[in-house]
């Protein structure tokens, strides 16, 4: 008989070695202790994050639902990122996996959570409200973009040095992240450890010997998860020094829409670069992650003054304003809701009209007549959740 719970500290060593063997078995080999560190490394206590299925006392399923806390624009979100999804090949077809999901959502809308995410394919997860959503912009800088667009640029200013908890520069690195529009995730204590995630090797960023950023590098490749300057004009001389630092044909960028700083560099210099979406997310209360991602759009962006009322199918309405460039959102409460909807949403439907990087495509315009008056470049909002906060 199989039996359902969340896990316990008896748990611990067969919760690492089941998702080692499951995901060893399914592609190439694993080891969660140093992919994950901030989950699995020594000494951490994380078990109670993981839901089990086990029949004989053996565990056959499991799934890790990873609280985050973060501040974005200054107002706190409550997340919970999904992952370790597996289910030992014996036991699949039983619905454990299903059951499991359900489980951790049902806890997570009880708990507070403001939304959750999860990576996948659509269809599978689309059955238990998640929807593709976030915006992330891809680059990819090659040598041949360094050696015409940055042929004379001096990088030798440039050095780097690796990151661990001992760094005499953990507080600086510690107060930059702390000063970004999206912060409050971490501690400084397990800092370093947190930008290992995906087998990432965390560096500090020295300009003419001085404190200038840090970043976090796959060990194996130029893909470059985290990135804060202290300057971002210092992009330029940072990203050629990194290349020929660690002998890299490349380096590729994932960024957030709202980082439009390094977006504007990085896309007068590569030829290769893309739009799309970041996660499968789902939403269980749209107001304050659309007060978020409105005021965090609005510190970089002038929004046009306005005013959309949202009614979502599963019970929430919202009033979204602009007053002089000013933001505010409000939940309005369904059974006392005298307020004319403009638009009357599914849940899939709203969150990717607020957060798809198609939004701009389904035609919710002030210009499209048959459509809802929603003000033009409102949307999608900026929707992002760090890679190395992810598991």
């Amino acid at each position: 008989m199989e039996i359902y719970s969340k896990g316990t500290l008896e748990d611990a060593q067969d919760i690492i070695d089941f998702a080692d063997y499951i995901f060893s078995k399914s592609t190439a080999p694993h080891d969660f202790a140093s992919l994950i560190p901030k989950l699995y490394g020594e000494g951490r206590m994380t078990q109670q994050y993981h839901y089990l299925v086990k029949e004989d006392g053996k565990i056959r399923a499991m799934l890790c639902v990873l609280p985050i806390h973060f501040k974005v624009a200054d107002i706190e979100l409550k997340v919970g990122c999904v992952g370790t999804v597996s289910v030992h090949p014996r036991a699949r077809g039983k619905g454990y996996m299903q059951k499991l999901l359900t489980f951790a959502l049902d806890e997570m809308k009880a708990e507070g959570y403001d939304y959750s995410l999860l990576g996948g394919q659509r269809q599978r997860y689309e059955y238990f409200g998640y929807e593709p959503a976030g915006v992330k912009l891809d680059f990819t800088l090659t040598s041949d973009n360094v050696r015409h667009k940055y042929r004379g640029l001096d990088a030798d200013h440039i050095t780097f040095e690796e990151l661990t908890e001992a760094s005499a520069l953990l507080d600086d690195v510690f107060d930059l992240y702390q000063k970004g529009k999206v912060s409050g995730a971490r501690n400084k204590e397990q800092f370093s450890d947190l930008l290992r995630t995906w087998n990432a090797q965390p560096y500090v960023i020295l300009h003419n010997g001085m404190f200038a950023g840090y970043l976090s590098l796959s060990k194996d490749s130029g893909m470059i998860f985290e990135i804060e300057l202290t300057d971002t004009d210092l992009l330029p001389s940072v990203s050629k020094s990194l290349m020929a630092y660690k002998g890299l044909p490349d380096l590729h960028f994932t960024l957030p829409a709202y980082d439009k700083d390094k977006i504007r560099r990085l896309g007068s210099v590569c030829d290769m670069y893309k739009v799309g979406y970041q996660h499968n997310y789902n939403m269980f209360k749209y107001a304050p992650v659309i007060e978020a991602y409105m005021k965090c759009k609005a510190l970089e962006s002038r929004l046009q003054d306005g005013r959309f009322v949202l009614q979502i199918e599963s019970g929430e309405t919202v009033d979204i304003q602009v007053r002089s460039g000013e933001v505010i959102v409000e939940h309005i409460d369904g059974e006392n809701c005298d307020v004319q909807a403009d638009a009357i949403l599914s849940a899939s439907e709203a969150t990717a009209l607020l957060f798809s990087p198609l939004s701009s495509y389904a035609g919710f315009s002030a210009e499209d007549e048959s459509q809802p008056n929603c003000p033009q470049g409102w949307f999608p909002l900026p929707l992002f959740t760090p890679p190395q906060d992810c598991c």
